[in-house]
C-alpha cells in the first residue's frame, strides 16, 4: 500500500455536458486514488474483482479492466460535474455497475454516498433526507430504477437534486446541483448510520481514514497481496463497502462479490463461493452464521472444502458466546479450523474495524456481564486505542468492569455531516484525565475488557432495569427465543414499556420463514418462565411477528427503540400470531 503515480483517468479530460464540450482541470489526486491506481497497475492482468452470479458465473475484472472502466467513469464525472468538490448518491444494486462507479468516483475525487435502491411505492423519508443532507449533485442509478428514485426524491416536495442514469452519456446528463460550500477537508465517503428513531446521520470518512483502517486490518488479520475475499454483505454498509470491496484492493488482493439477496435466499451459496474461489477471508453478522447452522444440513456441510477459510469474522452486532464454537463444530468436517472463526467489532464512525483477531478458544471471563458474548481479541495496538469508560464520570473503568466503549486513532471519522454539536459530543469526547484526555470517539456501546479481549455486551440505550440490575437486551432475547426453533434469536426486540418502571419488559420476536408456533399461549408461558427464572423479569407482553417486520439498520441490526415506538403507536395488535402467508422473502 505504497501509493505512487497517477490514478487512471487523471489526464485532463474533455467531456460533454448536454452536448457542450469543456475542459476540466485535474484535481490533485488523493492518496486513496493513488493507492487504487497502484493496485490496478501492479500485474495488470491479474484478477482483482469477480462478480459472481447465483449460478456461479464469473464476470472478471482484471487490473487493466478496472483501470480502463473506472478511469472512463472518472473522466465522465469530471466533465459533467466540473470543478469540485461534489457529492453523488449511488443508488445502485450490488454488481459491476456499482463497483466501477465507486472506483471511478474515488479516482475523480468525488464524495460518494452509497445507499440501497428505494423500493417502488416506499414512503420512507430516509432516501430524500440523505440526498438533501449530503448536498448531492445528483443521484446515480440504473434506468430501471429511475422512476422509483425520482418518486422517493419527490416524496415531500421538490426533489433536492436530479436523477442521472448509467451509462454516463453526456447528452442525457442533467444539470447537477452545485455545492453550497467546500468542506474543510477531503471526504471520500459519507456513510449514513441508521439511528434508532431519528433521521440518519452522515459519517464523513476521509481518504486517510480508509487507508489507515485498511492498514490496521492488514496487520491484524494478515491481509496481503495473496489474500482472497468473498463478500456478500451490502455494498452500502461499511462492512461490505470497506471490508468487502475496498480493503482487498488496497492490500493488493482479490475479492469475489455476491448479491446479498443470493445469501438470503440460500446461505449455502456463500460457503460454496468460498470453496470455489479458495477464499481465506469472509464474514458477516451473527445472524448470517446462525442461518448457516440452521439451513445447511450436516451432510451438505461435509461435502464443502473450507480448509482455505482462515478468517471467518463475525461482526456488526453482539456475538453470542457459543456461536463461533457451534459454527466450527458444524463445519469441522469441511476442514474449517476452530481458530479461524472469531468475533470482531467496529462501526462506521471508526471507518470499519476496531477489534477482533483469530485465535483458539479461551475460558469464560470472570466478569459476569461478559459471559454471554464472544471475545474480540486485542493486540497492544488495538488496546491502546480503546478504553472502557464510566459515561457519567468520564473516567476509565477497571479491567472486568462494564462501561461505555471509547475508541481513538487515525481510523476515527471526521464527524457527522452538518451536525457540529453531535460531532463534538461523539467524536470529540475527553476523559477526565489531563494526561489522557482528548481524541476519543464515544460509541454508545457497552463493553468489558478482560484477559486482552473486548466483550461487547450491548448498547447503552438497549438495556432493561430489573431488581437493581442492568440487563442487556440481546441476552434476554437470546434466552427467550431459544425456547423454540420457530423463533429467531437474532430477530427480536426487548424493551421497557415504561422507562420509569423497572422489572417489566415487552418482547417482540420474529418467526422464522414458514414457521408458526403450534400453541402460541404455551410458548409464551415457556418464555416467561425462562426469563423470570433467570432474572426475575416480567415480560408483560410477548408478540410473535412475521419475518422482516422489525425495523433494522442498513447492516441488519434490530432498531429496538424504533420497535418500541411502533409498539407504543399500536403498530402490532396485542397477543396475535400473524399468518405465515404474510411473511416476506427478505428480512430487510
Amino acid at each position: 500500500m505504497r501509493p505512487r503515480g497517477r490514478a487512471p483517468g487523471e489526464d485532463r479530460p474533455t467531456a460533454g455536458d448536454r452536448g457542450v464540450t469543456r475542459a476540466v482541470p485535474d484535481p490533485p489526486p488523493t492518496a486513496l486514488a493513488r493507492a487504487l491506481a497502484q493496485t490496478f497497475a501492479d500485474r495488470p492482468e491479474r484478477e482483482r474483482i469477480v462478480i459472481r452470479s447465483r449460478q456461479g458465473a464469473r464476470d472478471v475484472f482484471t487490473g487493466d479492466r478496472l483501470a480502463a472502466e473506472a478511469g472512463a467513469v472518472a473522466r465522465a464525472l469530471r466533465g459533467w460535474l466540473g470543478p469540485g468538490p461534489h457529492s453523488l448518491v449511488l443508488a445502485l444494486p450490488a454488481g459491476a455497475e456499482f463497483v466501477v462507479t465507486l472506483l471511478g468516483g474515488l479516482l475523480a475525487g468525488v464524495t460518494l454516498v452509497p445507499v440501497p435502491v428505494p423500493r417502488p411505492g416506499s414512503h420512507s423519508d430516509r432516501f430524500r433526507h440523505i440526498a438533501a443532507d449530503s448536498g448531492a449533485a445528483a443521484v446515480l442509478c440504473l434506468p430501471a430504477h429511475a422512476e422509483a428514485v425520482a418518486a422517493a426524491l419527490a416524496l415531500d416536495g421538490t426533489p433536492p437534486c436530479p436523477v442521472a442514469t448509467l451509462p454516463l452519456d453526456p447528452a442525457r446528463l442533467p444539470d447537477p446541483v452545485r455545492p453550497a460550500a467546500a468542506p474543510d477537508l477531503p471526504v471520500a465517503v459519507i456513510q449514513y448510520t441508521s439511528g434508532s428513531t431519528r433521521l440518519p446521520r452522515g459519517v464523513r470518512v476521509t481518504p486517510d481514514n480508509i487507508l489507515a483502517n485498511a492498514v490496521l486490518v492488514a496487520r491484524c488479520w494478515g491481509v496481503d497481496v495473496h489474500a482472497r475475499f468473498v463478500n456478500w454483505l451490502p455494498h452500502y454498509h461499511d462492512m461490505g463497502l470497506m471490508g468487502g470491496i475496498l480493503y482487498p484492493l488496497l492490500c493488493g488482493g482479490f475479492s469475489a462479490q455476491m448479491s446479498p439477496l443470493d445469501f438470503i435466499r440460500r446461505p449455502a451459496l456463500w460457503l460454496e463461493a468460498i470453496a470455489d474461489e479458495r477464499a481465506g477471508f469472509s464474514g458477516g453478522p451473527a445472524f448470517a452464521f446462525a442461518d448457516c447452522l440452521r439451513r445447511i444440513a450436516p451432510d451438505h456441510a461435509a461435502r464443502l472444502d473450507l480448509r482455505c477459510w482462515r478468517r471467518a469474522f463475525i461482526g456488526a452486532e453482539p456475538v453470542p458466546a457459543g456461536l463461533p464454537a457451534a459454527f466450527h463444530a458444524h463445519f469441522a468436517a469441511a476442514g474449517l479450523a476452530r481458530e479461524a472463526v472469531f468475533a470482531c467489532y467496529g462501526m462506521a464512525e471508526m471507518t470499519l474495524f476496531a477489534a477482533g483477531l483469530p485465535g483458539p478458544d479461551r475460558p469464560p471471563p470472570s466478569a459476569e456481564a461478559a459471559r454471554a458474548v464472544a471475545p474480540c481479541r486485542l493486540t497492544p495496538e488495538l488496546g491502546a486505542g480503546l478504553a472502557i469508560v464510566d459515561p457519567i464520570a468520564r473516567t476509565r473503568r477497571p479491567e472486568g468492569a462494564e462501561g461505555e466503549i471509547w475508541l481513538r486513532g487515525p481510523s476515527r471519522g471526521a464527524g457527522y455531516l452538518g451536525l457540529p454539536g453531535d460531532t463534538a459530543e461523539t467524536f470529540g469526547a475527553a476523559l477526565d484525565d489531563p494526561s489522557d484526555a482528548s481524541g476519543w470517539l464515544r460509541t454508545g456501546d457497552l463493553g468489558v475488557i478482560a484477559d486482552d479481549a473486548l466483550y461487547v455486551t450491548g448498547r447503552i440505550k438497549d438495556v432493561v432495569f430489573c431488581n437493581g440490575r442492568t440487563l442487556a437486551a440481546p441476552e434476554i432475547e437470546w434466552l427467550a427465543c431459544g425456547s423454540s426453533d420457530v423463533l429467531n434469536p437474532m430477530a427480536a426486540a426487548v424493551f421497557m414499556p415504561d422507562p420509569a418502571r423497572g422489572g417489566q419488559a415487552v418482547l417482540l420476536a420474529e418467526l422464522r420463514l414458514g414457521e408458526t408456533p403450534p400453541d402460541p399461549d404455551t410458548l409464551r408461558r415457556t418464555i416467561r418462565r425462562a426469563v423470570t427464572g433467570e432474572w426475575g423479569l416480567d415480560l408483560v407482553e410477548i408478540l410473535f411477528l412475521p419475518r422482516g417486520r422489525l425495523p433494522r439498520t442498513s447492516s441488519g441490526k434490530i432498531r429496538r427503540r424504533a420497535a418500541a415506538e411502533l409498539w407504543r403507536d399500536g403498530a402490532w395488535p396485542p397477543e396475535t400470531v400473524p399468518s405465515v402467508k404474510e411473511m416476506p422473502e427478505c428480512p430487510s
